[in-house]
């Protein structure tokens, strides 16, 4: 889990944890670790995961069925592949080999989601922007108008097939 969190340093880390205080002291001691909640009931994480979704994005990760709400509480919620099956019911993403280092991938991921989505966004508003204002205007044909449409989707398709890594 220390190498994990070390990727992570540049992001603000709050650990959620079942455990007594005692078992949560070696979260504590790592100094990319900014909070640590010990013997959070499922509950108390629903509602600490929901207080900080008004700091901002919130991202959970766990394994166990007391962690399900808390994972379908959050924006992105991760499960764990060895994780129990209400865990991974509730969360939006399974890393199914268990590495925590794998989040990062998950983090790279979403961010080309969001990039291919945005472009995709931008190529059917300029077809609406540009070529339908056109042909009501009756400056184009309506024919070409239909073509362009057709083209606009087969780029946004395209697109769409594209990695998102790359």
């Amino acid at each position: 889990w220390k190498s994990a969190v070390e990727t992570f340093e540049d992001r603000r880390i709050v650990i959620l944890t079942g455990d007594a205080e005692a078992g949560a002291e070696r979260f504590r001691e790592h100094p990319t670790v900014d909070t640590v909640f010990a013997g959070v009931p499922p509950d108390g994480k629903v509602e600490t995961v929901r207080r900080l979704a008004t700091e901002g994005t919130t991202v959970m990760v766990g394994d166990g069925t007391n962690d399900a709400p808390a994972l379908a509480a959050a924006d992105l919620g991760i499960a764990m592949g060895d994780g129990t099956a209400r865990a991974i019911d509730a969360a939006d993403v399974v890393v199914s080999d268990n590495d925590l280092t794998a989040l990062e991938d998950v983090f790279d991921l979403a961010s080309g989601t969001r990039r291919r989505i945005r472009e995709n966004i931008l190529w059917a508003f300029l077809y609406n922007a540009v070529a339908v204002p056109l042909a009501v205007l009756g400056l184009i044909n309506p024919l070409f108008a239909a073509v362009a449409m057709s083209a606009s989707s087969i780029i946004v398709v395209t697109n769409s097939r594209r990695s998102v890594f790359g």
